[in-house]
């Protein structure tokens, strides 16, 4: 699998809207947060779609236990201690930009959003983090690249 854009990701995310499926809500709201900025959330993001791609192509079999919980809810890796293990393991490994330039997708700038539940480093108490737009991507992905 090569590694896609962010346009391909919300492509995927209108599609979902425009069929009204069951994804319809959490697609809108990443609309929102990463095209709209609702909440200066862009690079949250766009740095979200990029690293969770890498993810999951190297460990697939998380594609399905993240397919496998709630269809209209953020997956929460914490409810899953092998998928937790694996992510922290894999992105501890992993830094600087990546991917062609025009994608933007960049390790360090990921690190610096995410607290440290997800392998980051922004305080809990300083509010925000990307946790919430990356479960969010990461439930998506997890649908949309199985498509493909």
């Amino acid at each position: 699998m090569s590694l896609k854009s962010k346009e391909w990701f919300y492509k995927q995310c209108i599609l979902e809207v425009d069929r009204h499926t069951q994804f319809e809500e959490l697609s809108w709201d990443v609309m929102k947060k990463g095209i709209a900025q609702i909440n200066g959330t862009r690079g949250h993001v766009t740095q979200s779609i990029g690293a969770i791609q890498g993810f999951l192509e190297e460990f697939p079999a998380h594609r399905a236990t993240i397919r496998a919980s709630a269809l209209d809810q953020p997956f929460d890796m914490g409810i899953d201690p092998d998928v937790l293990r694996d992510w922290l393991a894999w992105f501890q490994q992993r830094t600087g930009k990546y991917g062609r330039r025009a994608f933007g997708y960049d390790y360090d700038t990921l690190y610096n959003v995410l607290t440290d539940n997800l392998g980051g480093e922004v305080d809990h108490n300083e509010g925000g983090a990307a946790d919430d737009e990356f479960r969010r991507v990461l439930r998506l992905m997890a649908e949309f690249l199985d498509r493909t």
